[in-house]
C-alpha cells in the first residue's frame, strides 16, 4: 500500500481521501485552513454527502486516516500526492487557481525526490504544466512527476463516482507516473484510458461542456413545446430510445446548469477559443441562452404579477442538487437574491441548507424580506406563490392538499418538473411546469 497525501479538503478532497483510507492505504489529508481540520477531526465532513461521516469515522478509527493544516509537514514521506481542491469560481465562472498554485510552492521544498503529483481538481487546461514549473521553481533539484485525472464525482452521489468512475482517464507526459497512477487508481473500476497531460485535462472540458450544450437543447426545446402544447417529458424519453442519442441523455427540460461545474469548463474552452482566435458561436450561443433559461422563474412570475414587491413567495429547495447542503452558486440563491431585490416576501425551505450559509451567500438581502423555514409547511403559510426547485425526493411525498391549504393563492411553479401536474391541478393547484405543453393544451 502507497504512502499518499491528499491536499483541499472541501467535497472532493475528502470523499477521496476516505476511500483511498478504505482500501488500506496510509493517507494524511492536509488543507491551510484551521478550522476545516478541526471539523474533520471532530467527525464531521465539510457538508453533506450521503455516507460521508460514517466513511469517514472508520478511515480514522482505522488509523488509516490522520488530517494536517500543515502542506509540508503533510507531504513528507509521500511517495503521492493528490491535490484534489474542489477549484472555487468567480461570478463570471472563471477559475480561481490561486489556493492550487499556493499549495504548490508551498510543499515543492518538502516533497520526496521520485514523489508522483497527481491532480485532479477541475482545471484549465495548461494548468498542469504550469504547477510543474512553479514546483521546478521552488526546489529546481527535485525529481517528480505530475499527472491529471479528471473528477467524475457528483454531490449525493460522490462516494459511489469515486468507487466506480464512469469515465477513467488518466494523463501524463511521463510513462513512469502513468504507471504508477494506474497502480493506485485500478481497484476503482475497469480499464483506465492513457493519455497526454493536456488531452485529460481537455476531456473534463469536453465533457462539462457537451452536457451543458445537452441541456441548453432540451430547455429550448422545452420552451417550444410550451408554446406549441407538446410535452417536453415524453419527447425526452421518446429521444433517449434512439441509439445515436442514448437512454441517459440530459434532455429533460427544467432550469439551466448553475453550481459553477459544468459553466467552468465551458467558460474555458470559450476562453481557449478567444486566446487562439478561434470561433465558438455554438459555446457562446449556449451560454447566452442558458442565462435566459435561469431568469425562467422570475419571467413567469412577472407574467403573473405586475409588480413582486409585497408579494409572499414559498421556496422549496435551496441546494445546488438533491442529497447535498452545497449551495455554491445555486440557482434556487440567484433567484432569492433576485425576489429579494424586487422586494418580495420569500419564505423558503431545504432538507439540508445551511441557514447561516445561505445568509452569507445572500448578504445584505438576507436581512429582510426571508424567512428561512426547518419544515416545509411553513415555508408555505400565507404564501401567494409555491416554487419547487431543488429536486429532493422529500418534496415529492408532501402533503400537498394541506400546503394548499396554508397558502393564500393557488399558484404552483414546478421550475425542473418534480411533480405530476395532474395530480396537483385536481389539488386546485395552477400548476405551471417547464416545457410540458400545458397551459397550451388548456387553451385548445
Amino acid at each position: 500500500m502507497d504512502k499518499i497525501c491528499v491536499i483541499g479538503l472541501w467535497h472532493q478532497g475528502v470523499v477521496g481521501a476516505a476511500c483511498l483510507a478504505e482500501l488500506g492505504h496510509d493517507v494524511i489529508a492536509a488543507d491551510p485552513d484551521e478550522a476545516t481540520i478541526l471539523k474533520l477531526k471532530s467527525g464531521k465532513a465539510p457538508l453533506h454527502e450521503p455516507g460521508l461521516d460514517n466513511l469517514l469515522k472508520k478511515a480514522t478509527d482505522s488509523g488509516k486516516l490522520r488530517f494536517d493544516s500543515s502542506l509540508q509537514d503533510a507531504v513528507r514521506g509521500r511517495s503521492a500526492v493528490l491535490l484534489m481542491f474542489d477549484t472555487p469560481v468567480d461570478e463570471n465562472d472563471q477559475s480561481d487557481l490561486s489556493g492550487i498554485f499556493s499549495a504548490a510552492r508551498t510543499i515543492a521544498p518538502a516533497l520526496e525526490n521520485d514523489a508522483v503529483i497527481l491532480v485532479t481538481a477541475q482545471v484549465p487546461v495548461g494548468t498542469c504544466h504550469a504547477i510543474e514549473r512553479e514546483i521546478k521553481s521552488a526546489n529546481p533539484s527535485l525529481r517528480f512527476a505530475i499527472a491529471y485525472s479528471p473528477e467524475n464525482l457528483r454531490l449525493g452521489q460522490a462516494i459511489e463516482r469515486f468507487r466506480n468512475p464512469p469515465m477513467r482517464v488518466i494523463g501524463s507526459d511521463s510513462d513512469v507516473a502513468l504507471d504508477r497512477v494506474g497502480k493506485l487508481l485500478a481497484p476503482f473500476g475497469g480499464k483506465w484510458e492513457r493519455v497526454s497531460l493536456r488531452s485529460a485535462e481537455m476531456v473534463k472540458h469536453a465533457l462539462n461542456s457537451y452536457l451543458a450544450v445537452s441541456l441548453t437543447f432540451a430547455n429550448e426545446l422545452g420552451n417550444l413545446c410550451d408554446q406549441a402544447g407538446a410535452d417536453g417529458g415524453r419527447i425526452a424519453e421518446i429521444l433517449r430510445t434512439e441509439p445515436r442519442v442514448g437512454p441517459k441523455a440530459m434532455l429533460f427540460p427544467g432550469l439551466g446548469f448553475s453550481g459553477g461545474t459544468l459553466a467552468r469548463d465551458m467558460q474555458t474552452l470559450r476562453n481557449c477559443g478567444l486566446a487562439a482566435g478561434v470561433p465558438t458561436p455554438l459555446l457562446d450561443g449556449a451560454w447566452r441562452s442558458n442565462e435566459i433559461q435561469n431568469r425562467l422563474v422570475v419571467n413567469k412570475l412577472h407574467s403573473i404579477f405586475k409588480s413582486l414587491s409585497g408579494r409572499t413567495i414559498a421556496v422549496l429547495g435551496l441546494a445546488y442538487k438533491p442529497e447535498t447542503s452545497a449551495i455554491r452558486r445555486s440557482i434556487a440563491i440567484s433567484i432569492i437574491r433576485e425576489l429579494l431585490d424586487e422586494k418580495a416576501l420569500v419564505r423558503a425551505h431545504d432538507p439540508c441548507a445551511d441557514h447561516a450559509e445561505v445568509c452569507r451567500a445572500l448578504g445584505a438581502g438576507c436581512r429582510d424580506g426571508l424567512r428561512l423555514e426547518k419544515e416545509a409547511g411553513p415555508a408555505a403559510e400565507g404564501a401567494e406563490v409555491l416554487v419547487l426547485i431543488t429536486g429532493w425526493k422529500e418534496y415529492k411525498s408532501l402533503d400537498y392538499a394541506t400546503i394548499k391549504a396554508r397558502m393564500a393563492g393557488d399558484i404552483l411553479i414546478d421550475a425542473n418538473n418534480l411533480l405530476d401536474a395532474d395530480e396537483m391541478e385536481r389539488l386546485g393547484f395552477q400548476y405551471i411546469g417547464t416545457g410540458r405543453g400545458r397551459a397550451k393544451r388548456k387553451e385548445g
